[in-house]
């Protein structure tokens, strides 16, 4: 299970064109500028089954164009690592277009796995 925070659909600020994009709750970091510190604590968010983000992001697919797709924020995605591995995969699959947005504090075998996956990367430097 994927711990969510919530969702925007038509997102245009988190990565090119159109983007589902994905919250996610949880962050080590306690930026005291964080654009959303709803989503700092590990605790929280909805459980949910990674085949429910894929099945959202297939029946938005004909609105991302050639430049859109899907957008992994946060709080921090790297932290869910390895539940977002095999989603990550079945979205390449699909033809989707991966973008994450990581504050890049988490460097580890999965991490290193999941950036192998992704198209584009945000990274927010802190």
């Amino acid at each position: 299970m994927i711990n969510v925070h919530s969702y925007e659909s038509m997102g245009t600020f988190d990565g090119p064109g159109l983007r589902l994009v994905v919250f996610l709750q949880g962050c080590p970091f306690r930026c005291l500028y964080c654009a959303n510190p709803d989503t700092m604590e590990a605790k929280g968010g909805t459980p949910t089954p990674p085949e429910e983000i894929l099945q959202m992001a297939i029946s938005q697919k004909a609105f991302f164009g050639k430049k859109g797709g899907i957008t992994f924020s946060g709080g921090e995605p790297t932290l869910q690592a390895e539940v977002l591995i095999p989603l990550f995969k079945d979205l390449k699959a699909n033809g989707i277009h991966i973008c994450l947005d990581t504050n890049g504090g988490i460097r580890n075998e999965k991490v290193e796995e999941l950036l192998s996956l992704t198209d584009l990367v945000l990274l927010d430097l802190k």
